[in-house]
């Protein structure tokens, strides 16, 4: 009985250790892509990159920035940067964040940050614009 209260307690340790740094700390930069690009003229759509930026702690993503990405805003495209601040991470490393443009409204940002150092997620707009992005990132 013993044994196994024993074993039960060193596998929840080793869990909650591995859980709770999901994000390797350091600076990382990528490349986002947006699927949904339209031109005058165009029939179908275009694909544009762009570049993110950001810097990963245990529990949070700061200084995260989006630039050079265009994004629909109405009948043509625009380019937006994005930045947040600092974007809160949950055990398994994932979390939301909003930044709000005055021209055009605000973005949605989603993002998950692994612990074998690569990262990935999601900027959606919610005001004038549409479209979706999505970004990946590893360390620098």
């Amino acid at each position: 009985m013993t044994t196994r209260t024993l074993a039960v307690a060193a596998a929840c340790t080793l869990g909650l250790s591995a859980s709770a740094s999901a994000a390797e700390p350091g600076p990382y930069s990528g490349a986002s892509t947006n699927k949904e690009i339209y031109r005058y003229g165009d029939i179908e759509p275009q694909t544009d990159k762009g570049k993110v930026t950001f810097k990963a702690k245990s529990k949070a993503v700061t200084k995260f920035k989006l630039k050079d990405q265009e994004i629909m805003c109405g009948a043509s495209p625009a380019e937006v940067r994005v930045s947040v601040a600092r974007i809160e991470l949950d055990s398994r490393g994932k979390g939301k964040g909003t930044y709000t443009n005055p021209n055009v409204g605000a973005f949605k940002v989603k993002i998950k940050v692994r612990d074998n150092g690569k990262a990935s997620g999601t900027i959606t707009p919610t005001g004038l614009c549409s479209g979706k992005v999505t970004f990946t990132a590893k360390p620098k």
